[in-house]
């Protein structure tokens, strides 16, 4: 399929990029990236997904979508009306989510403020959004202003070479070295002297409050859409203690276990499609 630019202007938080492939009379599915990645997380897979409207957003802040205003910060509880702006401006009233990590992390957030909208939702290695512990909070929040009030006096970091950065985020998130030069190529821009990254550093810094494991089991059980859960062998989740409970609370998901790491859907993307496809084309 052909891959095409794509962007929208949203109102809360303005101009939304992103990739697209497929036609028009394809199932719309609307994909959301994870922490720091952008919409080249998709590329890999894209391919494969035949069938589809595929439009793979880069979240507020990442890649090359906008960043939010001086003073506005990145939590989670920000995302979900971005995305849901996005399906308005595309003229989606019904949609299928497709998130990675923090992207399936939103899309969790999003079918649950908008059940009537979301049709099926897929999430690749990610059960609903991070939590901490009640006792952890008063912390949380005096470490967050700490760091949000040191990084205004934080100049960008120019890099005189891209491979040392792709090298680098191969190393973070486990992938191979293809995968991560497409991440950095979408994150990053020229200036004097080398590259700096795209994506705001206001996303590196801690959120001031996280939500306690029992509002996340609260959400999980409110959501209502149709739900396959794609997890690595070898990913992040694969030895959590609250996956059980939580695949528990949410009664809608179906779960599936495939060879690989954190970006299985960019390392070894055939069996992750054949297991998207083989969910959607048996919807109602």
């Amino acid at each position: 399929m052909d891959c095409q630019p794509f962007s929208v202007e949203t109102p809360s938080a303005g101009t939304i990029c992103g990739l697209r492939w497929g036609s028009a009379d394809g199932i719309p599915v609307l994909a959301a990236h994870g922490w720091l990645d952008n919409a080249a997380s998709f590329l890999p897979i894209a391919p494969y997904l035949t069938g589809l409207n595929l439009v793979a957003i880069d979240l507020p802040g990442h890649g090359f979508s906008q960043h939010r205003p001086d003073g506005a910060h990145y939590h989670l509880m920000d995302y979900p009306p971005a995305v849901l702006e996005v399906a308005d401006a595309l003229g989606w009233e019904e949609l299928v989510l497709l998130g990675h990590s923090l992207g399936g992390a939103i899309s969790t957030t999003v079918a649950v403020a908008a059940p009537t909208r979301i049709r099926a939702m897929v999430l690749i290695e990610n059960l609903g959004p991070a939590s901490q512990a009640a006792d952890g909070a008063p912390g949380r929040l005096r470490d967050s202003i700490t760091a949000y009030a040191k990084l205004r006096d934080k100049a960008p970091v120019v890099y005189p070479d891209l491979e040392p950065l792709i090298m680098a985020r191969a190393r973070l998130g486990k992938m191979d070295h293809k995968a991560a030069q497409a991440l950095v190529s979408r994150n990053i821009t020229k200036v004097e002297g080398g590259y700096r990254w795209c994506s705001d550093p206001r996303l590196r810094l801690p959120s001031p409050v996280f939500l306690t494991e029992s509002q996340v089991l609260a959400y999980l059980g409110a959501i209502e859409a149709p739900t396959r859960v794609l997890l690595a062998n070898d990913g992040l989740l694969a030895k959590s203690e609250t996956l059980t409970p939580r695949l528990a609370s949410l009664q809608t998901a179906s779960v599936q276990w495939l060879s690989g790491k954190h970006h299985l859907h960019m390392d070894d993307p055939g069996p992750v499609a054949t297991a998207i496809l083989d969910f959607l084309l048996r919807l109602d």
